[in-house]
């Protein structure tokens, strides 16, 4: 049996349904408040069986602070899909992203070793694969550091060495670290995503990044642990791209405006005002020191590891574009 955390996340979402279509039996994880609905609605976006399969999924909730909690969700568990995160730029969310990133995966991984687990992947980011350890490590223990790096980063590069550390102990581990996921997912809960925000607001940044599909991901995520691929991590991306014209493309295909370039410098005066701007706009609270550093740097990975590794295609950023933002379109003009 397969547990999947996270399961009604971005990506967990889309790891559970593709399981469940392939004949898995798999176990769900989710908060005690998820939308389950959301879901569900979802699923019409990638099969017209959705309820069949949404069905065959057995949801529970996990509290990652209680040990019968983790006990339990393991019981009979195989492989485990650890998607669980809390994503987000803004600086009020800093605990919540430590604690989600940090100490959850600390307590499953814990877990995992009185359990019968076999195999075990942990999705982290793309952001941690450009980091300056030393840089980082500094800032970690509090001390002075050059370039400052935001929680999310932290959690997962902190992560990453709790499961690379559980694979020397012999736990079956591999670790994806995916580009900016394009893909469907709770939109109510998406406010402090890049692509939420220039969906919503008419601006762009200096920078760009690498995109990938949530499909292609989930695919990845799957193949590595049937073909028994252990003690790596792998970089998913499959295009690389400036934001100016990843807003552009988005916000054409919705019907609105282009976005306006916001440069450095500009970023960096509205900072100087952020509490005065977080009055009249919220967004004005994800201006930090490095925030500001990531939207203005050039993100860009490549896929050849997992290309060399393993059989795999990915969509186009355009395809992804205009299936996502397409349905949604539709889905709220009826």
């Amino acid at each position: 049996m397969v547990l999947v955390t996270g399961a009604t996340g971005l990506l967990g979402r889309v790891i559970v349904l593709e399981l469940v279509k392939r004949g898995e039996k798999v176990r769900a994880c989710k908060r005690p408040d998820s939308d389950l609905s959301d879901v569900q609605k979802s699923y019409e976006y990638y099969t017209s069986n959705a309820d069949y399969f949404f069905d065959l999924i057995e949801w529970v909730d996990l509290d990652f602070n209680q040990h019968q909690s983790l006990y339990t969700a393991l019981k009979d568990i195989t492989d485990v899909y650890h998607c669980a995160a809390k994503i987000s730029f803004d600086p009020q969310d800093k605990d919540e992203v430590l604690e989600t990133g940090i100490v959850c995966t600390r307590n499953l991984l814990r877990a995992c070793r009185y359990m019968p687990v076999k195999k075990f992947l942990f999705v982290s980011s793309a952001a941690t694969l450009r980091v300056n350890k030393n840089g980082l490590e500094s800032q970690i223990n509090g001390n002075h550091s050059v370039k400052t790096y935001s929680p999310y980063v932290i959690s997962k590069y902190i992560a990453e060495k709790m499961v690379l550390s559980a694979y020397k102990k012999g736990l079956n581990a591999v670790i994806i670290n995916p580009a900016m996921i394009i893909g469907i997912g709770n939109q109510k809960k998406n406010d402090s995503h890049l692509l939420e925000i220039f969906k919503t607001n008419r601006i762009t940044f200096p920078g760009g990044t690498s995109c990938i599909d949530v499909r292609d991901v989930a695919k990845i995520a799957i193949s590595l642990l049937e073909k028994n691929i252990f003690g790596e991590r792998f970089s998913l991306s499959a295009e690389n791209v400036p934001y100016k014209d990843l807003a552009c493309q988005i916000r054409n295909i919705e019907g609105l405006k282009k976005p306006i370039l916001f440069k450095k410098r500009i970023l960096k005066v509205m900072q100087y005002f952020r509490p005065i701007l977080k009055l009249v706009d919220g967004n004005a609270r994800f201006l930090t020191d490095e925030n500001i550093e990531f939207i203005c740097d050039h993100q860009y990975h490549s896929n050849k590891k997992i290309k060399n590794t393993i059989p795999c295609s990915f969509y186009s950023l355009a395809e992804s574009i205009r299936f996502y933002y397409g349905n949604y379109m539709i889905d709220k003009s009826e």
